[in-house]
C-alpha cells in the first residue's frame, strides 16, 4: 500500500474556513493513478455541472484551472494547479498533475458523457 496525500485549494474570505481542504488515504500502487485521477475528475464535474455547481464548459484541465480561479476570485498564493498531490514511497514524491492533464480531461469528458 503507497500512502498519499491529496491537497485542494478551497480559498475563501471567511476567516473561519479552510483554504486547504486534505484527503489522506492509501492504496495499491498499481492504483495510485486511477485513484487520484477519478479523485480529480470527481471534483471537476461537480464544479462545472449545471446541476451541482457553476454550469461551465471546459476544453481542458488547463481552462478549467483557469476558469476555477476565476469564479473563486481569491488567488492562492503559489497555487495555480487546485491540487497538490503527494504519495510515499521510501519518501514523498510529487504526483505531478502536468504528467496526467491529458488523461483527466479524457476522464471527465468520459464521465459527462461528452463526445470531442
Amino acid at each position: 500500500m503507497i500512502p498519499y496525500y491529496i491537497g485542494q485549494a478551497c480559498p475563501s474570505d471567511d476567516l473561519r474556513e479552510a483554504n486547504i481542504y486534505q484527503t489522506r488515504g492509501s492504496c495499491v500502487k498499481s492504483k495510485l493513478n486511477e485513484m487520484i485521477i477519478s479523485h480529480i475528475v470527481d471534483f471537476m464535474y461537480e464544479f462545472c455541472s449545471e446541476e451541482y455547481g457553476h454550469n461551465i464548459k471546459i476544453t481542458s484541465y488547463d481552462d478549467f484551472c483557469d476558469k476555477y480561479w476565476k469564479i473563486k476570485e481569491i488567488p492562492l498564493r503559489w497555487w495555480y494547479n487546485i491540487f497538490r498531490i503527494y504519495y510515499f514511497e521510501n519518501d514523498w514524491i510529487e504526483w505531478k498533475i502536468s504528467d496526467y492533464e491529458e488523461e483527466i480531461y479524457n476522464e471527465y469528458v468520459k464521465k459527462c458523457g461528452l463526445h470531442e
